[in-house]
């Protein structure tokens, strides 16, 4: 066991898991919705943006998640996100 940084809320915790035991929870409700949502609302082509507003998941996790074996096959179009500039003030 090693200690890591949670990959959802950013605590420290001695696990060989990516996310705190408190997140793994919302994780598995967070997966649910994505499964859900791609198993009913699908169209190949969707922007994470779209995905994120319907499911109510954050781009953060989104991307986490997408990493995952299981969402290998799936296609999203991420030309149509818009990038957040950083303005300066003068």
């Amino acid at each position: 066991m090693e200690l890591k940084k949670c990959a959802r809320c950013g605590k420290f915790f001695a696990s060989d898991v990516e996310v705190c035991n408190v997140c793994e929870k919302k994780d598995l409700a967070d997966l649910g919705k994505l499964k859900d949502f791609f198993a009913e609302s699908y169209i190949s082509g969707l922007s994470k943006a779209t995905i994120c507003s319907s499911t109510g998941i954050s781009t953060r996790n989104l991307n986490r998640y997408l990493e995952y074996e299981e969402f290998n096959d799936i296609y999203l179009d991420d030309s149509s996100i818009i990038e957040k500039t950083l303005i300066k003030k003068k």
